[in-house]
């Protein structure tokens, strides 16, 4: 048995209504039976739909994971839902992972032994063979992973896959020193874990593209441009320190 029996799951969720019921399902059941008395942190990032009625019907009454939803009024990007997440988290590890179920909650123990053989966050890795199936998110995803796996963050080819586990010491310190709300938040907290030299564990892991994104090509690639020339510049600046 683990060391860790609590865990702490955000979930950051915009107008996921049709898909939220089977995650938290699945979470709350993998976690019932796995890790007792855990807790699932739903951030709704501005949504106007029913995601959150959805969620909190999906917990089964005889769960003995608790599942708290927090509801953003606006619409602030992902990594500002899951900032607010993981701030909110009151269990030992932090995990946050997507809410169309990209990962299954199974690889889990995968992270938490990395975990406990000595580092500080594990971070999942898409295999090379699994692939977007649009021309234009393909296009965009080789050439970060080809510029921030060789300039930016030298050694992590992945950032931006949606499932990372850390120690909540860990979690708190680096969220709190956040300041990119989209997308490129991932890059933004591992540059600043790999400044604190914070022991970073690279897991390889099976992944699956759901459809139904609500990544906008052109406005967020445009976006994340433009964080990424911010994060670069707070690098040189030495404000991550």
């Amino acid at each position: 048995m683990s060391d860790y029996r609590r865990i702490s799951v955000i979930i950051p969720a915009f107008q996921e209504s049709g898909r939220i019921g089977g995650t938290i399902t699945a979470w709350s059941s993998y976690l019932n039976e796995n890790y007792p008395n855990s807790e699932i942190i739903l951030v709704c990032d501005g949504c106007t739909d029913n995601t959150a009625e959805m969620a909190r019907s999906s917990l089964q009454a005889s769960s003995n994971c608790t599942l708290e939803v927090i509801e953003l009024p606006i619409n602030q990007g992902k990594g500002k839902a899951v900032q607010t997440g993981v701030l909110k988290a009151a269990q030992d590890l932090v995990v946050y992972t997507d809410s169309d179920l990209s990962y299954l909650p199974n690889i889990l123990n995968q992270f938490i032994e990395a975990i406990e053989e000595g580092a500080d966050i594990a971070i999942a890795q898409r295999s090379k063979d699994e692939k977007y199936p649009g021309f234009g998110r393909r296009l965009i995803a080789s050439i970060s992973r080809f510029v921030i796996g060789n300039f930016v963050l030298p050694g992590v080819r992945d950032t931006q896959a949606g499932f990372k586990l850390f120690k909540r010491e860990v979690a708190v310190d680096i969220f709190k020193k956040m300041t990119i709300n989209r997308f490129l938040f991932d890059l933004e907290i591992l540059t600043i874990a790999n400044i604190k030299k914070y022991k970073i564990e690279k897991i390889y892991v099976d992944w699956q593209d759901r459809p139904g994104s609500t990544v906008r090509i052109y406005l967020d690639t445009m976006r994340s441009g433009r964080d990424l020339l911010l994060i670069m510049m707070r690098k040189l600046a030495g404000k991550y320190r």
